[in-house]
This record gives structure tokens, sequence and C-alpha cells, in this order.
């Protein structure tokens, strides 16, 4: 995933999603740490990954599904989170081909993507803290977002408030006759 992908899109789907897990036992309360290295990329994987296979709504997709071998797709989600967030070039797949042939399968919803955003959120939240914390949630919801819709074909976000980006476009005849009015082009960021 590259980050002209996702750099500048959220989605609000979770923005309201309280965390009422249990705090992580290896992280005391107020001394969570940010996301620095390799090593906690995977202390989150692996966190976030035991939640995943445990839930019965997403669950399901990667064990009987797709039929994932954890360890290895442990070992890839770590290179992809760790390409998101602190080190560009460590993964090296294609997540979308996986999405789409996992869609194929078992059609992906938006309740998959929202529980998927929660768990993830809520697993970031309990262990680390600071701006490549923040970062790995707000990249989670445009993956989310990007994902849904190149598989299920659907924007969800297309309905939410959001940032627009307004282009204002004259062409050289409309500057010469009427150098007030323009052509404006509305694009949802």
């Amino acid at each position: 995933m590259t980050d002209d992908v996702t750099d500048g899109v959220t989605d609000d789907v979770t923005d309201n999603v309280t965390d009422n897990a249990p705090r992580d036992p290896a992280v005391s309360a107020g001394d969570r740490p940010d996301i620095h290295d390799r090593a906690a990329v995977e202390g989150l994987v692996a966190a976030f990954y035991a939640e995943v296979l445990d839930d019965r709504l997403i669950g399901p997709l990667f064990t009987e599904v797709a039929r994932i071998d954890v360890a290895q797709h442990l070992t890839i989600m770590v290179d992809f989170w760790e390409s998101a967030l602190l080190t560009p070039g460590v993964y090296h797949g294609n997540a979308l081909r996986a999405h789409r042939e996992l869609h194929a399968k078992s059609p992906l919803r938006a309740d998959h993507f929202e529980r998927w955003l929660h768990l993830w959120t809520a697993v970031v939240h309990r262990r680390h803290e600071g701006p490549v914390a923040e970062r790995a949630v707000t990249k989670a919801h445009a993956i989310a977002r990007a994902l849904l819709h190149n598989t299920a074909g659907r924007d969800e976000s297309a309905r939410r408030p959001g940032p627009v980006l307004l282009q204002i476009r004259r062409s050289p005849q409309e500057a010469a006759t009427h150098g007030h009015q323009s052509q404006i082009e509305a694009t949802r960021q």
C-alpha cells in the first residue's frame, strides 16, 4: 500500500467508538508508548489478530473462508503495517488482490470492515498513544474504505460530510470575456 492511496484520507466510521475492553496488562495505564519500531508493530498486530480470529463476525473470514496460515499472515501484516507507519517499502504484496479473492469466495460487506476498524482502533488505543498510533487508526480507516469500495463496489463514506476540493477552471476565452466567471468543480476528498 503506498502512501498516496491513504495519506490525507479519513473516515469517521469509528470516531465515536468507546474502548471498553480491558487494558493490555503489558502496558500500564498512562504509560502507553507510541509505535516506534518493528517490535511494537509485531505486538500490535499479534494482539489485533488474537481478537480478530476470535470474533464471531469476521473471524470465520480468516479461518474458514481464507483459511490463512496464521504465522505467515502475521508476518505479512507486520510488513504491511511497518511499511504504512514506519519504513516504506517493507511490504511487497498486493492487499487489494487478496481482498478481491476473498470477496469472490464470500462477499465482504460494510459491517465486516466496520468490525475490523472497531477492533483495530480498540487494540491500537489499548496499547499505544502518540502520533504514529493515531496515524495507524487514520490509515486503517482509509484502507477499509478503499477495500470496501474496490471489493463490494461501494463507497460508504460518500454520504458523510468531509473535505471537498474545489478546483476553479477558467478557459482563456472566459477569462478574456468574463474575467469574474469561472467553472467550479467540486470533488470529495
